[in-house]
């Protein structure tokens, strides 16, 4: 049995939550935020002309100093990467702007909207169709070095490479000004001011069920000791406070996947292709505004709509489009679709005789009682759950027993 380098990673961590936060992060990467700035926020919080000022400032300054005639933008059919074009198109009127969408040959794809509002901005439209997203798998693991399936910016980024030396991002909109309105209605709903801070936890993962399923405990095998208090205990922070639902879920969703997971996942793939990647919403400016703004200034409740701020500059702006969506979307793909058309073959043949297994670091006897699950209802929580595994068994045989290399196809 091969021995794990606990410092390395956390699996009971990242196979719960997509990401390990027992980590130290990069704190070159993510502002630390201030607790003190959101207790004493006031009334007279910083407008939404201000910010859209200061992001302004910040997209002709990088501009300026890259001094680059032409720019990449990862665009989805959201609010995020639709801002980030309004104004770099607002900005530099003679700018070459190359937008890129990544699709995933699903039957629905925003790949037609991407086109209409890149050519509504006088911006050039790629779009990227990935036929299988995890026949690379071990390439795109031996760049991260994490066993993770979802990520997507490689695709984009590859293709950036080829277009330009800067991409933009709209990276952070969600994390910081509340883009998550599923997740904040389901926290809201039944949430109790009576609740301790480990049954907030609870219910922030509960609104998190993508990540997990129902008989994680029963996943690991004896070489892991998986306990859903180890899990809680890494969120305490977040929750044991007097600070208002929202602001403790912002905190949590900061401090989670965007600094332990899309930041550094993205700073990986940037430097393993060379690029220059610019996120404007993540200036620290820009987050210490959106954390002085109170949750109801971002999220409405009773609409079920974020991002509140980030939507007014677009609708004040000139350029507005209407296509841009109302919900959360991003480079997401089909995972029912996926299965059938080729997730469950790559599965099997890969994870039947897994390593996983065989080193009792994961349960067979879970593998197979999911497949049964996925067999009979197609359920996309241990789809994604196996699909994970999946990648666990690439990084533990490259990075741990060294038995595959980066260059294997799926």
């Amino acid at each position: 049995m091969q021995q794990i380098d606990k410092s390395f990673l956390d699996i009971c961590n990242i196979m719960t939550l997509r990401y390990d936060p027992s980590q130290q992060p990069d704190e070159k990467q993510v502002k630390n935020l201030n607790y003190e700035t959101i207790r004493k926020r006031t009334p007279d919080c910083p407008s939404v002309k201000t910010i859209e000022t200061e992001l302004r400032k910040k997209i002709r300054r990088q501009i300026s100093k890259s001094k680059s005639s032409h720019v990449s933008l990862a665009l989805s059919s959201g609010v995020d990467s639709n801002l980030i074009l309004l104004l770099l198109r607002d900005e530099f009127p003679n700018i070459d702007i190359n937008c890129i969408t990544v699709t995933f040959d699903d039957e629905f794809t925003e790949a037609k909207t991407s086109k209409i509002i890149a050519e509504n901005n006088l911006a050039s439209f790629h779009e990227v169709v990935v036929d299988d997203p995890l026949r690379d798998l071990p390439s795109l693991i031996s760049i991260i070095k994490e066993p993770r399936w979802n990520i997507y910016q490689y695709y984009f980024l590859k293709k950036a490479k080829n277009l330009s030396n800067i991409i933009f991002t709209g990276d952070g909109g969600d994390e910081v000004f509340g883009g998550y309105s599923f997740r904040y209605k389901k926290f809201l709903d039944n949430y109790d001011y009576r609740l301790k801070w480990n049954d907030k936890v609870r219910l922030y993962l509960d609104c998190h069920e993508r990540d997990w399923v129902p008989d994680q405990n029963d996943m690991f095998g004896p070489t892991l000791q998986f306990e859903w208090d180890k899990i809680y205990s890494l969120f305490r922070q977040y929750f044991d406070n007097d600070l208002a639902p929202l602001d403790q879920v912002f905190i949590a969703d900061y401090y989670g996947k965007l600094m332990y997971d899309f930041v550094p996942t993205q700073n990986k793939f940037l430097d393993h292709f060379n690029l220059i990647g610019y996120a404007p919403l993540l200036e620290p400016s820009i987050i210490d505004m959106a954390f002085k703004m109170s949750p109801s200034l971002k999220y409405n409740y009773i609409k079920n709509i974020g991002k509140i701020p980030l939507r007014k500059i677009i609708s004040r702006s000139r350029q507005r489009d209407d296509n841009i969506s109302q919900t959360k979307l991003g480079f997401s793909l089909d995972l029912k679709n996926l299965w059938t058309r080729s997730a469950k073959e790559i599965v099997t043949s890969n994870l039947d005789k897994a390593r996983i297994f065989e080193d009792k670091i994961i349960k067979k006897e879970f593998y197979q009682r999911s497949l049964k699950r996925i067999e009979n209802t197609l359920d996309v929580r241990y789809i994604s759950k196996l699909l994970q595994l999946l990648s666990l068994e690439v990084w533990y045989k490259m990075f741990i027993t060294s038995e595959i290399r980066a260059k294997e196809i799926l």
